[in-house]
């Protein structure tokens, strides 16, 4: 009994002198414990996201380009009838007036020209039409059309050609001309013609008012059918 009093104090005692320094010791592992669960590693902290800004382009917006509106592909060139040996120097073109509304019932225009230099066939729209043997893509036809493309001018004009007075429009496209249109009346039928050329403008135009000099009125039943 006694000896186990005497170890009894003995542990007493020896607790008394190592609690502080046990105390001490164990303190700051706690609290390096403590430390090390509150604070998460260096590769797990999140830094706020932010978003890159965008660099300015040093590449210029190309500018728009603007040239000259580009030629539209030509119609296939009219294949005229060589004229016959026994063919009239002169011949008649005779058709419906374009203003039927503005011209007498009952008569057609008719237009006088020189077989050797033009032939009568029909256009690329399918209408009666003058072509002349020398000069490709020059050609005189009723001017059925309502309106002028885009990009094209007018210039209007009013001369005497033969015996009537025209009005003629020439339609232009960046100074060059594309075709003109003639329109007049002999008081019995009011209608309109267009000229069609590709190359010789100059030669086309004059060689076309001669045939247009002669623009006059003939009753149906006078009339020639076209071919």
């Amino acid at each position: 009994m006694k000896r186990l009093i005497t170890i009894h104090l003995l542990f007493a005692i020896l607790l008394a002198a190592c609690g502080p320094s046990a105390a001490a010791t164990l303190q700051p592992l706690a609290a390096s414990t403590n430390e090390a669960e509150a604070t998460p590693p260096a590769s797990e902290t999140l830094a706020p996201t932010q978003t890159p800004e965008a660099e300015p382009s040093t590449t210029p917006t190309p500018r728009p380009t603007f040239g000259p509106t580009p030629t539209a592909t030509l119609l296939p060139e009219l294949i005229l009838p060589s004229p016959a040996p026994s063919e009239p120097v002169f011949d008649v073109w005779d058709g419906l007036p374009t203003y039927l509304a503005d011209s007498r019932p009952g008569f057609y225009f008719r237009l006088r020209y020189n077989t050797r230099v033009w032939a009568q066939t029909t256009d690329n729209y399918g209408q009666p039409a003058l072509g002349h043997r020398d000069i490709p893509y020059c050609v005189i036809a009723p001017n059925l059309t309502g309106g002028l493309a885009p990009g094209l001018q007018v210039e209007h004009d009013m001369r005497k050609i033969g015996e009537l007075f025209f009005e003629i429009n020439i339609a232009l496209q960046q100074g060059a001309r594309q075709f003109v249109t003639y329109q007049a009346s002999d008081g019995v039928i009011f209608t309109s013609f267009q000229v069609d050329f590709e190359e010789q403008p100059d030669d086309c135009i004059a060689a076309a008012e001669i045939v247009l000099a002669t623009l006059t009125s003939v009753s149906q039943s006078q009339a020639t059918p076209p071919p």
